[in-house]
């Protein structure tokens, strides 16, 4: 079953490097490429990214920001559990989480805890495989199923968006990314799912969203307006209540 619930009863081994994945070297230059290519998205400030495939991401950024890797890993600056950060509330202006949610045996707290340390107005940069993609779809032969990334549990875009967005972030980017269907240890670009792929995005191997987590004040605005909207409502209907009332009031008089 490719698309699973979120939560797993049984812990999910999470490849400890970007080598241990099929087109691993090839997946993690796309992906620092595309964080690159979003870095305008990016806050002033502290950057973290979690997971064991974060400190292969060092590189990505060149203006200097501040950089900490987080996660279980042997080569992460911090050690710590994903759903349990050791970081401070409020604490990060960016948030990187490259292919976490799939081995995650709760995806809905490691999000949760996403929230709790990003700053407002923080930014959240998300991948994951799309489970509609061929490439992870041959996750169904025997000789991938214990191999990464067909181990992990696939969740859509869409669903992961949802989540986010019960949370309080804004969708900021969303697109499909790596264009081979992973069956080769290396990329091979006149492969003929790579033209496929090109051809149809959604049939790309990976997803990336870049959210960012909304102030109290900006989340509260819709409401506000719809308040807003239902106090005129109310006024205008009161005005033309007496109005109407003021009409007939007339009316009854001149018959007197």
């Amino acid at each position: 079953m490719l698309i699973k619930p979120a939560y797993s009863k049984i812990d999910l081994a999470a490849p400890g490097n970007w080598q241990q994945m099929a087109c691993g070297q090839y997946m993690m230059e796309q992906t620092a490429d595309l964080i690159r290519a979003h870095q305008r998205r990016l806050k002033p400030g502290k950057t973290v990214a979690i997971g064991s495939l974060s400190p292969g991401l060092n590189e990505c950024l060149k203006n200097g920001a501040q950089w900490l890797t987080v996660g279980t890993g042997s080569d992460v600056a911090v050690r710590s559990k994903l759903t349990e950060l050791a970081l401070k509330e409020d604490s990060v202006d960016n948030l990187i989480a490259p292919f976490v949610l799939e081995f995650c045996r709760h995806p809905h707290q490691l999000l949760r805890e996403a929230t709790r340390v990003l700053d407002d107005d923080g930014v959240l940069i998300l991948t994951g495989f799309n489970p509609y993609s061929p490439a992870v779809a041959s996750g169904f032969f025997i000789r991938h199923k214990k191999s990464f990334p067909w181990s992990g549990r696939y969740f859509t875009p869409v669903r992961v968006k949802d989540w986010l967005e019960l949370l309080g972030f804004e969708i900021l980017e969303s697109e499909f990314y790596v264009s081979n269907f992973l069956h080769h240890s290396e990329h091979r670009g006149s492969d003929w799912s790579t033209k496929l792929s090109n051809l149809i995005p959604g049939l790309r191997a990976a997803y990336f969203i870049v959210a960012r987590k909304q102030t109290l004040i900006n989340r509260l605005k819709p409401s506000a307006q719809r308040k807003q909207l239902a106090v005129n409502g109310r006024q205008a209907a009161t005005a033309m209540t007496t109005k109407q009332f003021s009409k007939f009031n007339k009316q009854i008089r001149g018959k007197l």
